[in-house]
């Protein structure tokens, strides 16, 4: 499925009254989640927008593929070097402020641009790009809801196959390959630098306590030291919480989800935990009205918490390892904004979609809570993409 060009258009217009407004002439653009965004092809393309007119796409691999997937002018990449002068023969003029994405773009890389642009004075273009990319069109809210359309058949699965002995490992890798066959598109795109990340955390009992690099509350112990997160071979036993914390794409648009199942009931004190988690989603899902800030949110659900639960020493962590969010946007990556996080000035707008995951850690014990993406629609607050139902699973 093609981006359609009014899409695209609309994006692209949007993005040239951003740079009008900042004063930037043009903006160069190389990372892959915004240059798909803005050109509707996922191949290895640099992107030049002036402020006005038709867009340059510079494509180096693969170029058919990206002339084919791109409604915009694309040329040949033939050289770093040589992108002034294509700017130019594309009748285009040359910038004297220049916008980047300063945020993800490596040193040596900048410094590149530099030298082909000696008298240019260089601007961070990603507020704006992130800013605009949080608040999704009605064509990006449908690839969502196909995106969030494989995690019921997923969670079905997963109450079919799950057995005691059966090793963490083994089940992430029948659930990713079911969620492949239901059109996952395998790609888990991320923002944020040195992050990695593949299917999501699939663990189970005190393996999901274990903290790790990754800032997310529920991490996974992992299958050894060099890849620290998510599934250990170790076996799912009876009466522990197993976590299926996944993220499933479809044309590139995440749904990330979580939820909790048991091989025979949980103590009392699990179960009291986990329906507490969904009070707290339900109390997150309504205060997600426009106008408000991300950070306001965040602390009140963490006052209400304190307030209301005997659990506030294990909510989103514990100790040292406790993450400072509550929820985080979704879309072609896993880590967009808005981040219902302390401190955070994001305003919140209608069409923007988040990750909302209230969790529960207890040392030694297990892991409950539940994740669900939602879009900001109104002052009822925002609409659950996800669809699973989301009662404790106990088989």
């Amino acid at each position: 499925m093609q981006v359609p060009m009014p899409e695209l258009q609309d994006r692209m217009k949007i993005f040239q009254d951003k740079l009008i407004k900042k004063g930037i002439d043009g903006a160069l653009l190389v990372q892959r989640a915004d240059t798909l965004y803005y050109t509707g092809t996922a191949q290895n393309v640099h992107v030049y927008v002036p402020q006005e007119g038709m867009p340059l796409v510079l494509a180096y691999r693969d170029f058919a593929r990206a002339k084919r997937e791109s409604p915009w002018n694309v040329i040949i990449l033939r050289g770093l070097s040589k992108i002034p002068e294509d700017i130019q023969e594309a009748g285009l003029s040359l910038p004297s402020v220049l916008g980047l994405e300063l945020d993800v773009l490596p040193v040596n890389q900048f410094e590149r641009y530099r030298k082909l642009f000696p008298e240019v004075m260089f601007l961070d273009v990603s507020p704006e790009i992130r800013l605009q990319r949080a608040v999704k069109s009605r064509w990006e809210l449908s690839r969502l809801e196909e995106s969030a359309q494989i995690h019921t058949p997923v969670l079905d699965f997963a109450k079919e196959i799950l057995h005691i002995g059966m090793t963490e490992v083994e089940l992430e890798g029948l659930l990713a390959g079911k969620a492949r066959a239901l059109g996952h598109g395998g790609y888990v795109r991320i923002r944020g630098f040195g992050l990695e990340f593949h299917v999501g955390a699939i663990t189970s009992g005190v393996r999901a306590t274990v903290p790790s690099y990754f800032d997310g509350p529920v991490n996974g112990q992992g299958i050894c030291i060099a890849h620290p997160n998510g599934a250990s071979m170790a076996q799912i036993q009876a009466g522990e919480p197993i976590v299926l914390d996944m993220v499933t794409t479809v044309h590139g648009y995440q749904i990330d989800q979580t939820r909790i199942l048991s091989l025979g009931p949980l103590s009392d004190e699990l179960t009291r935990a986990y329906e507490l988690t969904l009070k707290i989603e339900e109390k997150i899902r309504r205060a997600l009205i426009p106008g408000r800030l991300a950070g306001e949110i965040y602390e009140e659900i963490l006052t209400w918490v304190r307030e209301n639960t005997p659990y506030e020493e294990n909510f989103m962590g514990y100790g040292t390892s406790r993450v400072s969010f509550i929820g985080h946007g979704v879309g072609l990556e896993l880590d967009e904004l808005p981040t219902l996080s302390k401190g955070s000035k994001v305003v919140i707008k209608p069409g923007m979609v988040v990750a909302i995951e209230p969790k529960f850690i207890f040392p030694g014990v297990g892991a409950v809570g539940i994740e669900d993406t939602v879009v900001v629609e109104s002052e009822l607050g925002a609409r659950y993409l996800s669809i699973t139902p989301r009662e404790l699973v106990v088989l």
